[in-house]
């Protein structure tokens, strides 16, 4: 164990949320880092990466004293502030995608659960009911906005991005971090069966209106339209 998880650089200081089908394949390859993670999972909300911070911090502290007396060995409350002062000065991003273009690449998935052989596009969209369905490791958040919030509801990141405007977010995030955060506007994991990017023809006004509704949350706070 030398890394948290591939979320988390300490010594760039940054994390990257990253929302399953958001287009984070890409961004995760270009951010990868060598070493052994403490979680391998690569999908983390945040709260489950400030807790993993919490444990990494811990963890690191644990059987280092070479001294006596050992005035040198950090108190539990030391570590948890230097774990906490971490995440509140790391640069925390993500990605978000429009909730109907996103439900039919979950629909056409090459990985994970696949469903496009045993249910029809309407019948899929009947029963997706959370921001991870058919994903290999679930978190179940009703939206992707629960993936970047506290319990209250307060988003903890610094900058979110819509996929369509990555292009754009490359270069705030250079900026915001002073150059540390190079990405390239590259495209990993496509599946090029998908049918994504004319995911309108797939709707019906039915299936459109679940949508709408069981992902009103997402729409809302980050403008999505049809």
């Amino acid at each position: 164990m030398n890394i948290v998880n591939e979320a988390v650089h300490l010594e760039h200081k940054w994390i990257f949320i990253a929302i399953p089908k958001t287009g984070t394949t890409s961004i995760r390859t270009q951010l990868r880092q060598i070493g052994k993670p403490l979680i391998p999972n690569p999908h983390l909300d945040i709260l489950q990466v400030r807790d993993a911070i919490d444990f990494f911090f811990l963890k690191k502290n644990l059987a280092t004293n070479k001294s006596f007396p050992s005035v040198e060995v950090k108190t539990y409350s030391q570590i948890k502030i230097d774990s906490a002062s971490f995440f509140s000065n790391a640069f925390k991003f993500s990605s978000v995608r429009n909730p109907w273009e996103r439900a039919v690449s979950l629909f056409f998935r090459k990985e994970g659960v696949q469903e496009q052989q045993n249910l029809s596009f309407d019948q899929f969209i009947e029963n997706h009911l959370y921001a991870s369905d058919t994903c290999v490791h679930p978190t179940l958040h009703k939206n992707q906005l629960d993936w970047i919030c506290d319990d209250s509801g307060k988003i903890l990141l610094d900058y979110i991005f819509k996929l369509e405007n990555f292009s754009n977010a490359i270069k705030d995030i250079f900026e915001r971090t002073n150059g540390l955060i190079r990405l390239e506007n590259t495209v990993a994991n496509k599946n090029e069966s998908s049918k994504s990017s004319e995911y309108r023809n797939l709707y019906s006004e039915k299936t459109k209106k679940m949508i709408a509704k069981r992902f009103e949350k997402d729409i809302d706070t980050f403008c999505f339209t049809f």
